[in-house]
C-alpha cells in the first residue's frame, strides 16, 4: 500500500491553524484539536443524530455499533509542550460521550479498555509523529468490536470466509504530522519513526465472492487497512468484512451517507454496523462548516432525510 494513504486523515481545516503541536522528545500532535474547548451542546445533538440514524437502522435488522477512538494526548500527557494541558471539560469528554450515546441506546464500547491491553505489554497507542493509533491499538480495538459483535448471536454466512492475517513486517517512514505540516529542518531533526504493520493480507481463499459480508465498516484514515482493523476484525469473526473510509475531511456524515448509498450496502447481507469516529469529531455535525469538505455539508435535517431515502431504497 502507498505510504501517502497513510496521511489523509487531515483536513484542508488544519492548514489554517497552528497545524502540529511539537512536544517533548519529538512527539507531535494535533494542533486543530483543541485540549481546553469543548462543545458539549454541540455533542449532545450529534448524538440526538447518531441515534436517530441508529433507530432507522434498527428497523432494517442492521445494528450499529459507534467505535470513538481516543484523543492522542490522553495517552502522552506529559509529552506535550511545556504549558499545554487538557482542561477539564476536555478530560472529561470521553467518558461524557459515552455516557450520553448509550443513555441514548446506541451500543458504544470504551475503546480505552482496548488501549489498556495495549499499555499492558508496553507497546504505543500512538505513533510518536503521526495523528494515527498503532496497528497494536487498532487490533485490540477490533479484537474488542468483534467481541461486541459475536455476542450478540451468531453470524450469517460460513465459516472459514475471514481474512487471513499477514506477518509482522517493520514500515519506516516520516509520520503524517512531520511530513505534512513540518519545514524540512525540522522533518530532518524529528526524523523517521518505524511502523510495525502486518504484510499483504488476503481473504480465505475462494470464498470472497461467495461470502456477502455482514459487518461493515465505515469511518476515516483509522480504519483503512494499513493499521489492520477491518482484516483484524474479519478474522476474528470469521467473517468478510466491508470497508467505506474516506480522509478526515470528508467526515462521518457524508462517509456514512456515501455506503448507505452504495451497492455496497444491502440491508440483506450486513448485520451490523461499524461507525467510527474521532473524539474531538463528535462535537461537529454534518453542517460544521470549516471541518468538512463543502461537498459534505449538509443540515442534520437534510442529511438524516437523505439516509431515510438510502435506506426506503435498500
Amino acid at each position: 500500500m502507498a505510504i501517502a494513504a497513510v496521511f489523509l486523515a487531515l483536513a484542508p481545516s488544519a492548514m489554517a491553524h497552528d497545524a502540529v503541536l511539537e512536544g517533548k522528545s519529538n512527539w507531535l500532535f494535533a494542533g486543530w484539536e483543541s485540549l481546553t474547548a469543548a462543545r458539549p451542546d454541540a455533542e449532545q445533538a450529534s448524538i440526538r443524530l447518531i441515534s436517530d440514524v441508529g433507530r432507522l437502522l434498527a428497523q432494517r435488522n442492521v445494528k450499529v455499533i459507534v467505535a470513538i477512538v481516543p484523543l492522542k494526548p490522553r495517552y502522552y500527557e506529559s509529552l506535550l509542550p511545556d504549558g499545554s494541558t487538557m482542561s477539564d471539560v476536555v478530560r472529561g469528554r470521553y467518558d461524557r460521550e459515552l455516557t450520553e450515546l448509550r443513555a441514548a441506546g446506541v451500543n458504544t464500547p470504551d475503546l480505552r479498555d482496548a488501549f489498556k491491553t495495549v499499555v499492558a505489554d508496553k507497546k504505543e497507542v500512538f505513533y510518536r509523529t503521526d495523528f494515527h493509533w498503532t496497528t497494536f491499538a487498532a487490533e485490540a480495538t477490533a479484537d474488542l468490536i468483534a467481541g461486541v459483535i459475536t455476542s450478540q448471536g451468531p453470524l450469517p454466512g460460513n465459516a472459514g470466509s475471514g481474512t487471513r492475517l499477514g506477518e509482522w513486517m517493520s514500515d519506516r517512514h516520516l509520520g503524517d504530522l512531520a511530513a505534512n505540516f513540518l519545514p524540512p529542518e525540522r522533518k530532518r531533526a524529528i526524523g523517521p519513526e518505524t511502523y510495525v504493520i502486518r504484510a499483504a493480507t488476503k481473504p480465505a481463499a475462494g470464498l470472497l465472492d461467495a461470502d456477502p459480508s455482514p459487518v461493515a465498516v465505515v469511518g476515516n484514515s483509522f480504519v483503512q487497512p494499513y493499521f489492520g482493523f477491518p482484516q483484524r476484525l474479519s478474522n476474528k469473526i470469521d467473517r468478510p468484512v466491508a470497508l467505506k473510509w474516506n480522509p478526515g475531511d470528508v467526515g462521518p456524515w457524508a462517509t456514512l451517507l456515501q455506503y448507505l448509498q452504495s451497492s455496497d450496502f444491502s440491508t440483506a447481507s450486513v448485520r451490523h454496523l461499524v461507525w467510527q469516529f474521532n473524539e474531538a469529531q463528535i462535537q461537529n455535525g454534518p453542517d460544521t462548516v470549516g471541518e468538512w469538505a463543502s461537498q459534505g455539508i449538509s443540515t442534520p435535517a437534510e442529511w438524516r432525510a437523505k439516509v431515510t431515502d438510502a435506506l426506503r431504497n435498500r
